[in-house]
C-alpha cells in the first residue's frame, strides 16, 4: 500500500508542475503574441485556463493529504487530543459530503462537454469538463483517507 502511496504522490507532484509550467509557458505566449503585431494567439486564453485547472485537480488531492490548504482555526486550535481529532473528522465528513453533491453536479455538466466544442481550440468540452469530476473524486478519496487515518490514531491512543 506504501509504494502505491509513493508512486500516486510522484504522479501527482509530476502532473501539477507540469500543469504549472505549461499555464507559465501559455501566459509567456500571451504576453509575446500582443507585443509582436504578426503574431496572433488565440488559444492561449483557452490553454491557460485549461492546464491552470489541471493544476488545481492534481494538486489539490495533495493539498489535502499533507494538510496544506488554507484553514482558519480559531476555534479548531483550542482543542487537543481525542476532542481536536473529532472535529478533524467532522470536517472531513462534511467535505466528503460536499464532494458527493458536487462529483453528481459535475459528473452532469461533464456529460453536456460531449455536444460541445471550445470557442478558439475547437476540441471537446470534455476536456475541461472533466477537470471538476476528477477534483471532487480524488477529494473525497483524500478525505475519506484522513478520516479513517483519524480513528486509527484515536482507537490507538495517539494525538
Amino acid at each position: 500500500m506504501k509504494k502505491i502511496d509513493f508512486i500516486l504522490d510522484k504522479i501527482f507532484h509530476y502532473l501539477t508542475a507540469l500543469s504549472f509550467g505549461l499555464v507559465s509557458v501559455c501566459v509567456l505566449a500571451q504576453i509575446v503574441a500582443r507585443y509582436i503585431p504578426s503574431i496572433s494567439a488565440p488559444w492561449t486564453d483557452e490553454m491557460t485556463r485549461l492546464f491552470f485547472m489541471y493544476t488545481i485537480m492534481f494538486g489539490s488531492p495533495m493539498a489535502i493529504k499533507y494538510s496544506e490548504y488554507a484553514v482558519i482555526d480559531i476555534i479548531t486550535s483550542r482543542f487537543k487530543g481525542k476532542t481536536a481529532s473529532v472535529i478533524n473528522v467532522l470536517v472531513y465528513l462534511i467535505t466528503c459530503i460536499l464532494c458527493v453533491v458536487g462529483f453528481r453536479q459535475s459528473y452532469t455538466l461533464f456529460q453536456t462537454g460531449f455536444k460541445l466544442k471550445s470557442s478558439s481550440l475547437q476540441i471537446s468540452m470534455i476536456y475541461f469538463y472533466i477537470v471538476p469530476v476528477c477534483i471532487f473524486g480524488f477529494t473525497f478519496i483524500y478525505s475519506a483517507r484522513k478520516i479513517i487515518e483519524e480513528i486509527i490514531t484515536v482507537i490507538k491512543g495517539g494525538k
